[in-house]
């Protein structure tokens, strides 16, 4: 095992949970009036959480595999920054397609945490330092976070 399993293990449980939570709020809101960009942030939650899961515990299976923590947490890392990619085009388009308007805030807190993520995501493929890639999985677990935040945020409004 490695030495970092436990704090691996928390993250993939914290992204759990928000999965989990999302879907109780999904579920609560069933009946309710709820506005698109709503479930819109709630998919997200969902999707965020369930990649961070397996970004989280892959690289326990990657590391034992590839008998180097430095390899595979750069295969890890190059798997997530892919991830990263790919998921803020998707949900451009999908956002595009609903019409969905992106508020100042929610870009900004958006293009932040992409960002942090993609600075310590390239840190890690340099470096190959574990301690980087638990700094890019904190910076993944602010994505979902934020998109409950506003999920919550938007009930008081109306």
């Amino acid at each position: 095992m490695i030495p970092e399993a436990p704090f691996l293990f928390s993250i993939a449980a914290l992204s759990a949970s928000l999965a989990g939570l999302a879907g109780l709020v999904a579920g609560l809101r069933r009946g309710a009036d709820v506005r698109p960009i709503d479930l819109f942030r709630l998919r997200e939650i969902v999707e965020f959480a369930f990649a961070n899961v397996l970004l989280a515990i892959g690289v326990v299976p990657l590391t034992l595999a590839l008998a180097d923590g430095a390899l595979a947490v750069r295969v890890a890392a190059a798997i997530g920054i892919s991830y990263g990619v790919v998921t803020v085009i998707v949900l451009a388009r999908r956002s595009r397609l609903s019409n969905l308007a992106w508020t100042r805030g929610w870009t900004a807190a958006a293009i932040v945490i992409n960002l942090a993520a993609a600075v310590a995501g390239v840190y890690v493929l340099a470096s190959g330092s574990i301690s980087a890639y638990l700094a890019f999985l904190v910076a993944l677990l602010a994505r979902p976070m934020v998109a409950f935040l506003l999920v919550l945020a938007s009930f008081e409004s109306q």
